[in-house]
């Protein structure tokens, strides 16, 4: 039993990329992948904001470079420093998914990142887990991939960006992902960003500073998301699909699921594919949202959603995280009660992960 009488369950850590996992790419697409850093280098010296270190505040600038990021031994010793008994962890977000905008080399970065994951799962399989990396370029090949990395690595779901280049998460084409996540019951996991090397950008094109840029992506991306998978049918279509919209704070959960509610009764017919509120189907259960433990806005959410969305998410270890304290934060708030707290730090994540 954990240190606060119940198993705390990380649903969204980062790290678990073994270093120079990249090296082991078969050869044909070494020189490719060599062109691609050098073109990642140059997109993020160039990304508003991003390479942009603040001196002055709070933010964890060396946080990357932390080694549970890339050591399991290390990651295990961090996460008794913060009391976390098991962790999902999420690969970073560079643009893997459409690599080069090249299918087949798409594919072979996403194996070769997943085969080197599953190693470092190996150290301890009962506390450390992984989401798999997709080739949402090629959505059929994708579902091929999420099957083999749950059936051969154990892995519990898969991530995503909150949009596909130009595409948004409800194009019919996304379906056979869909469709094979339901099958084997992993959840898939819509994670903030909106920054990867040949993205289709919403909005940052606008803006200077990495303020700016972070501030926004990562809620207004999942504002999309939220909608794509309620107004757009996804959750309808899929009924057993369970989804987590990670990384992008939860305050505007309420105010948008409303908006969402208020317009679709004001227009139904231009909402075919579902036949309710699209706050009815992200309340069904299957449908879970990551938080910052010291989110002042947490407790109005489960006041207007209840207890059974909200899941913890340490975001080790990224500059912006809390760490080592993101359990005790939540732990420890006289804002929450006993029961949302336990939901929020276990059983929620478990349910969505399908853990026991």
């Amino acid at each position: 039993m954990g240190r606060y009488g119940y198993y705390v369950i990380d649903a969204d850590g980062h790290g678990g990329d073994l270093p120079n996992w990249w090296e082991r790419l078969p050869s044909q697409f070494r020189d490719k992948w060599e062109e691609r850093r050098e073109r990642l280098r140059k997109h993020f010296a160039n990304l508003p904001g991003v390479g942009v270190r603040s001196t002055k505040g709070t933010a964890k600038i060396d946080s990357l470079e932390r080694p549970g990021m890339t050591d399991p031994k290390a990651r295990l010793e961090d996460m008794d420093l913060e009391g976390i008994d098991r962790t999902v962890m999420f690969p970073g977000g560079a643009g893997e998914e459409w690599a080069g905008l090249d299918r087949e080399f798409a594919i072979a970065v996403c194996r070769t990142l997943n085969d080197a994951r599953a190693e470092f799962l190996k150290y301890n399989p009962e506390r450390l887990m992984s989401v798999a990396k997709l080739p949402m370029i090629d959505p059929q090949a994708a579902a091929e991939e999420l099957r083999r990395c749950v059936t051969q690595h154990g892995m519990v779901g898969m991530v995503t960006p909150q949009h596909i280049r130009e595409k948004n998460l409800d194009d019919p084409s996304f379906y056979p992902i869909w469709a094979e996540a339901e099958r084997l019951g992993v959840a898939v996991c819509v994670h903030g960003g909106g920054q990867a090397l040949d993205q289709v950008p919403i909005g940052i094109d606008r803006f200077k500073t990495r303020l700016e840029t972070h501030a926004f992506t990562h809620p207004v991306g999942q504002m999309l998301a939220v909608m794509n998978f309620t107004v757009g049918g996804i959750l309808h279509k899929f009924p057993n699909l369970r989804v987590a919209f990670l990384e992008a704070n939860v305050g505007w959960l309420p105010f948008w699921l409303e908006r969402l509610d208020e317009h679709w009764e004001l227009t139904p017919e231009q909402a075919p594919l579902i036949d309710r509120k699209p706050s009815e189907y992200f309340l069904s259960g299957r449908c879970f949202i990551g938080c910052d433990p010291d989110e002042s806005t947490i407790p109005a959410v489960v006041n207007a959603l209840g207890e059974d969305v909200i899941v913890y998410a340490s975001d080790y270890c990224h500059w912006d995280c809390r760490f080592p304290d993101t359990v005790k934060i939540i732990a420890e708030r006289n804002d929450l009660s006993r029961s949302a707290k336990e939901k929020m730090l276990s059983r929620n994540p478990a349910r969505l992960y399908n853990l026991n």
